[in-house]
């Protein structure tokens, strides 16, 4: 049976367009760079919405972590995850962005976790915190 989904929610001051942006395009300024493969010489985050998620290093070195499975501005994005785990299992992060009262809610999944991979998922506590980065960041 697989494990159940991370599942986290935050609630920013911003259209689910501009929410959108802010997790996607703007990424890199708002990602912990302790959760780059070289916190060191962590730069940016690219995210090619037909293709790969990179974290950009000052050193040149691009570290694929992910590839972009829905990319719909209006309130959608998802990709498959593996930083930190294999490629050939990637797991899949889901976030949906709706409008609530003057905001928009913004709900964050990070599913797709196979039989056994307690230990791996046990590394992904942190959403919780990435998300309130988010919110300071396009609040």
């Amino acid at each position: 049976m697989p494990l159940d989904p991370i599942v986290t929610e935050t609630v920013v001051p911003v259209t689910p367009t501009q929410a959108f942006v802010g997790f996607t395009a703007q990424m890199g300024e708002w990602w912990d760079p302790m959760l780059s493969p070289d916190p060191a010489t962590y730069s940016s985050i690219e995210i090619d919405p037909q293709g790969d998620v990179a974290t950009v290093h000052d050193d040149g070195e691009r570290y694929v972590w992910g590839r972009v499975t829905t990319w719909e501005p209006l309130g959608h994005y998802g990709q498959e995850f593996w930083l930190g785990h294999e490629q050939a299992q990637p797991t899949q992060l889901d976030v949906t962005f709706t409008e609530e009262g003057a905001g928009t809610r913004v709900r964050l999944e990070h599913g797709g976790w196979v039989d056994g991979a307690d230990e791996v998922r046990e590394r992904y506590v942190h959403w919780d915190a990435m998300l309130t980065r988010f919110a300071a960041h396009v609040s």
